[in-house]
């Protein structure tokens, strides 16, 4: 028979197992050794965290349109999480300043929550300011479900930056230089369209308070082949002006031909590379063709080019590499462009080319002098220099006239009363073409000194009409050469013979002008 004596030490064994476990167990939770808020009966002591934000700290180019969210490790109460909607005081316990928080950017709403109360997203009422640095504040007043407040207020360290805003504006023209109407023009960013507009009947279309970046504009009509090119805004309030060609949508393939000269003696440039890429403006990415200049001449051939246009890369070691545009409808001659040697620091290149060109009565200009280049600026003897195809000249006698931008000579206007004539020590007119178009010229500035530049085109084949169109179709460019910088100016779908492009100081950099005038001497001086 079983007896209670035979039980005693096995009970007594349980015993102390069960007073080991219940010790141990006591000390113990599911996530390990029990916290002091287990202990003492409570649910939740954890304080919430930030875990990110957005836009993220550094960040820059940020759209200045953006909202603003944060995001933190628990679930929060939505009553708590608060902005200022109604002014620029800071309050609330979400909050955004430009100016350490001295003020406050109001918002259109309070908080939206996501991310099962995790993450909150303010949008402020209106755009915020362009290039300025923006923080983001949290305050202690934010708290999670259990009531548990942020240790200490939170800031982003350095904040974030908004993106600066440019333009982009330009004409389309058909293939006979007329103005084309009507067309669809929508700009893309990272492949996303972001605006769209139409062309006037002057062709032209313009799209301000772009966000900076690179656009990839496509340009839609019916009966025509569509058309796209690059744009990029580099700086606040830049403006670029993007200019394309439509082809009609009957257009053959062909071959481009043409010769790749130096920039500044005008020889044919061997062993040249040229690759060929769909779209104007467009310089990187996948290519459609490629070929070499010759030995002899630096001439160059692209056979079997379907309709459409193209951006043409050309390189060569020891030159900067440069682009140009092609619009492929069977086959093209004298699609011709310079290349320029690489410049030593310090030392700035213009380069001006045309590509047509028509005279007063229309008609094309083949074999006379047709477009000038005119630079004026400081020189080696106190005085300002202006060089242009009559001459490298220093005029010594006469006065600045800073406001109006002309150095008067005694008899105002002439040559007459600048006796004292030198040549400039650091600026040459290496290229003066005047064998009608296309046509290249170039000047060099060795040194660029403190004082303003002024570089203008004048159309000197039109002089004395009255507001004539010539230049503006004669899809003429200036490209400028500047300590590793390649910076491309187009004429503006405007009337007049003299364009006045840009001025250029080394406080301010380049400044665009970018305006076409009336100009009806041919006195070279009288233009500055």
């Amino acid at each position: 028979m079983f007896s209670l004596k035979q039980l005693n030490p096995f009970c007594t064994l349980v015993l102390i197992l069960t007073v080991f476990c219940l010790s141990n167990c006591s000390d113990k939770s599911e996530y390990g050794d029990t916290s002091d808020y287990e202990k003492t009966g409570a649910t939740d002591l954890i304080e919430p965290t930030i875990l990110s934000v957005s836009p993220t700290d550094n960040s820059t180019n940020v759209a200045f349109s953006t909202a603003v969210a944060v995001t933190f490790s628990e679930t929060m109460s939505t009553s708590t999480i608060t902005t200022n909607t109604d002014n620029t005081t800071c309050y609330g316990s979400f909050r955004l300043s430009s100016d350490n928080f001295t003020t406050c950017i109001k918002m259109s709403a309070a908080p939206s929550a996501s991310n099962s109360d995790k993450t909150f997203t303010v949008t402020p009422d209106d755009n915020l300011s362009r290039v300025t640095n923006y923080k983001i504040q949290i305050t202690t007043s934010a708290a999670d479900t259990s009531s548990n407040s942020l240790a200490d207020n939170y800031i982003t360290p350095n904040g974030f930056t908004t993106s600066g805003t440019g333009t982009i504006r330009g004409t389309v023209r058909y293939d006979n230089n007329t103005a084309a109407e009507n067309v669809s023009v929508s700009f893309a960013l990272s492949g996303t369209i972001v605006d769209s507009t139409t062309t006037n009947n002057s062709g032209d279309y313009s799209r301000d308070n772009l966000s900076l970046g690179t656009y990839t504009l496509t340009f839609t009509k019916s009966n025509f082949n569509d058309a796209s090119l690059s744009a990029t805004l580099e700086t606040d309030n830049q403006s670029v002006t993007a200019n394309v060609t439509l082809l009609a949508d009957t257009c053959s393939s062909g071959t481009v031909a043409g010769t790749i000269t130096n920039a500044v003696n005008g020889n044919g440039v061997s062993g040249v590379s040229l690759s060929v890429r769909n779209g104007w403006n467009v310089t990187s990415g996948s290519t459609t063709g490629t070929t070499t200049t010759t030995a002899n001449n630096g001439t160059y051939t692209l056979s079997s080019m379907s309709a459409g246009g193209y951006t043409v890369e050309v390189s060569k070691s020891g030159y900067i590499t440069t682009y140009f545009n092609v619009n492929v409808c069977g086959n093209l001659t004298n699609q011709n462009t310079n290349v320029s040697e690489e410049l030593s620091s310090g030392t700035m290149r213009i380069v001006l080319h045309w590509d047509n060109l028509t005279n007063s009565d229309g008609e094309d200009i083949n074999v006379v002098h047709t477009l000038d280049s005119h630079l004026t600026g400081p020189d080696d003897a106190s005085g300002r220099f202006h060089i242009y195809w009559n001459a490298s000249l220093y005029y010594g006698v006469g006065t600045w006239d800073a406001l109006d931008n002309y150095y008067y000579c005694t008899d105002n206007y002439t040559n007459t009363g600048c006796t004292t004539e030198e040549a400039s020590d650091n600026v040459s007119l290496d290229r003066d073409d005047m064998d009608g178009a296309p046509g290249t010229e170039t000047i060099t500035i060795t040194k660029v000194r403190s004082g303003t530049y002024r570089y203008s085109v004048h159309d000197y084949s039109n002089l004395g009409l009255t507001s004539p169109d010539n230049l503006s179709k004669s899809g003429t460019t200036v490209t400028v050469y500047f300590n590793d910088t390649v910076t491309n100016y187009n004429v503006p779908n405007d009337n007049g013979s003299l364009w006045t492009v840009f001025t250029y100081d080394n406080s301010s950099g380049f400044n665009v002008i970018n305006q076409l005038s009336d100009h009806t001497s041919d006195t070279g001086n009288t233009i500055q």
